[in-house]
């Protein structure tokens, strides 16, 4: 899914989408309820949040974009003073006149944005990355015991914990290229104290010990592809305590979804952490039920103004269409899956649409902002058009 790679899998995905229906997915009818909210979805594009981030100097293009309310809290409306943006591979450079990508343009694995307010206000957002031998380089660097040189980070999902503090733990992918591909070997989390600001040298870094590879007839599990955190603190309907992680398992041409929870105030201490298994909390990562199927390597899940969640993602990862799903509670069961939105730059030759997710602190009072990622088949063509390596918002209206 980025614009280094060669995206082989799209034509198999696409044929996948085709041969199911978009409701047949593990409906399942305890989640009738909440199903009804996105039965009949409005959803129109967002323009003013797509051109925040057409820019022509610095920070021109990149995709992730899973956002962080600084103030913690995560509800619909409660935008607060500052957001964080985190993104994965970054162009930074000059755009020419034409569109074309200025000589000099650097690729580096992540950068943050920081947004003032909650509009989508030029002026209000800065752009960080990191300096290495006096060049642009990524934010994050992988420094744990697990790391090797030439390792890089892929961002996941974040939040600021009030119960440690006030610091902002993010999840990080660990990924290794191995000719000419991409393959993702660890993950770690990055914590930031209390109070940090750019360039975030006084972050720390952990290994993660629930990323699990292939084994035992299972797909390798990635977690950090989204979080809701379900406290009194973050602005939850309904809080618990607990902090929802969910991840995916990634079998062949299909991913499924996972969930742990840990309590907010224990994050960091991993015997906390459990594992939904279907019917339960097991401490034991392998236990992990698959809770869902087709969904992306990043995702949301979000309370839903008439009672229940809604699971927001791009079917199949890599596709057309942001679909969405309800559930009565964060782990299911989850309903039919629902078509929201046809990507326009999904009709476009040789581009690719993916990891489709809700951002509820940015969002009006009944409404649900998404974004969604846009790429190119052909490394090149992000040269020939700056235009396509930036991500696109929609409005989902309830």
């Amino acid at each position: 899914m980025r614009p280094t790679l060669v995206l082989l899998l799209v034509a198999t995905l696409a044929a996948c989408d085709a041969a199911a229906p978009m409701d047949s997915a593990q409906a399942d009818p305890a989640a009738a309820a909440p199903t009804a909210q996105l039965a009949a979805p409005r959803v129109e594009p967002a323009p003013e949040w797509t051109d925040l981030f057409d820019r022509s100097s610095g920070w021109t293009g990149a995709d992730g974009i899973f956002s962080i309310p600084l103030s913690g809290v995560d509800a619909t409306g409660e935008g607060g003073t500052r957001t964080a943006f985190l993104f994965s591979d970054t162009f930074l450079g000059d755009v020419n006149p034409d569109g074309t990508r200025a000589p000099g343009t650097r690729l580096v694995n992540n950068t943050i944005g920081i947004l003032s307010g909650d509009r989508p206000d030029p002026r209000k957002i800065r752009f960080v990355w990191g300096r290495e031998g006096g060049e642009p380089a990524a934010v994050f660097v992988p420094e744990t015991p697990l790391a090797s040189p030439g390792d890089y980070y892929w961002l996941g999902d974040g939040f600021v914990n009030p119960a440690l503090g006030g610091a902002t733990v993010l999840f990080a992918h660990r990924v290794r290229s191995v000719d000419g591909w991409f393959e993702q070997i660890g993950t770690a989390l990055i914590t930031l104290p209390p109070g940090a600001r750019p360039p975030f040298r006084d972050h720390e870094q952990t290994d993660f010990p629930f990323w699990r590879p292939d084994m035992d007839g299972r797909g390798a599990f990635a977690w950090g592809s989204g979080l809701f955190v379900n406290t009194a603190e973050a602005g939850a309907p309904d809080p618990d305590g607990f902090v929802y992680v969910y991840g995916s398992e990634q079998t062949p041409f299909v991913k499924h979804l996972l969930a742990a929870r840990v309590p907010a105030a224990q994050f960091g201490d991993f015997s906390a952490w459990r594992f939904y298994d279907g019917a339960g909390w097991s401490p034991d990562v392998a236990d992990a039920a698959r809770l869902a199927d087709r969904v992306s390597n990043e995702l949301s899940l979000t309370p839903l103004p008439g009672g229940g969640y809604g699971l927001v993602f791009q079917i199949d990862t890599i596709g057309p269409h942001v679909v969405g799903r309800t559930a009565p509670t964060p782990v299911g069961p989850f309903g039919p899956i629902r078509r929201l939105y046809t990507t326009p730059e999904s009709g476009q030759p040789g581009l690719t649409v993916y990891n489709a997710k809700g951002h509820p602190h940015l969002s009006e009072p009944g409404t649900l902002l998404i974004s969604y990622n846009v790429n190119a088949l052909d490394f090149g063509a992000h040269f020939a058009d700056a235009d396509i390596y930036r991500p696109r918002f929609v409005r989902l209206r309830f």
